[in-house]
């Protein structure tokens, strides 16, 4: 019997694990680059996982001389790279991410360029180098979609909600991760990863916040950073399946993610 009384599942301890079979081309897209990544990440600790358990395989008074610089990489603690391979994780997470909404806006836009009517007046000169109404449209999409690339993640919340009548973030939670994982991004690319002013004010309004070290970089520990990656997947895989729904977007099977990006 079902316990009424049993907690609902944490959005963001679900993982990366139950996409929707049929998903848009952006999500499409998103899906093989977390895990082409994931997978060769993978693949690098298991590589050095494997050189540490054979290293043990061999006797010590077995090595001659010669034979201490060759085994110098079966001791090799991968642990002081963590950090790197972190924010090389999250960085490309954020990556696909912004990747993902450009590219599924600009398709909403096109499956209903209405959205666009008061997006401000275009030129006459304009209408005539587009040629056409699709290609037009296309321009005008692109454009609006460059000025959102320059909004903050609040901001660009509340136009794809008024826009769309769908909310990007099922709850708060997954907001604040979504910003402070964006702006940690943003550290690593501008700030050589050290904690401004900019970041401070920036995050202010995020209730779970990441240590500093004595250098004042931010610690990416591998949990937070599992959190963080399957929060944006719960955020794309949610989204993609209501917004194709909604706006007919074209859908594929998942699994020909692997073929596409051969």
């Amino acid at each position: 019997m079902h316990d009424s009384t049993e907690k609902p599942n944490d959005p963001l301890a679900e993982g990366f694990c139950n996409p929707p079979d049929g998903v848009t081309e952006p999500c499409l897209t998103y899906i093989a680059r977390v895990m082409e990544l994931r997978d060769f990440v993978g693949f690098f600790f298991n590589f050095v996982k494997t050189s540490v358990a054979l290293g043990g395989l061999v006797p010590q008074d077995a090595r001659t001389q010669a034979d201490v610089k060759a085994f110098a990489v079966l001791r090799y603690d991968y642990s002081k790279h963590r950090p790197f391979v972190n924010q090389i994780m999250l960085s490309r997470a954020i990556e696909s991410f912004d990747l993902y909404l450009t590219t599924t806006l600009r398709d909403i836009f096109l499956a209903r360029p209405e959205m666009l009517k008061s997006e401000g007046s275009i030129d006459i000169a304009s209408v005539i180098e587009a040629g056409s109404y699709d290609e037009l449209i296309l321009r005008i999409s692109e454009r609006k979609i460059h000025d959102l690339s320059y909004k903050s993640l609040g901001e660009l919340r509340k136009f794809i909600q008024s826009r769309t009548g769908i909310d990007l973030f099922h709850n708060d939670a997954s907001f604040e991760m979504t910003v402070l994982a964006s702006e940690v991004r943003n550290l690593i690319a501008h700030n050589d990863c050290v904690v401004n002013d900019i970041f401070r004010a920036r995050i202010k309004r995020v209730s779970s916040q990441l240590d500093v070290s004595e250098t004042g970089r931010v610690q990416i520990t591998d949990e937070w950073l599992r959190r963080a990656s399957y929060t944006l997947d719960g955020i794309v895989f949610r989204f993609d399946q209501l917004a194709a729904e909604k706006f007919a977007l074209q859908t594929v099977n998942r699994m020909g993610a692997f073929i596409l990006r051969t």
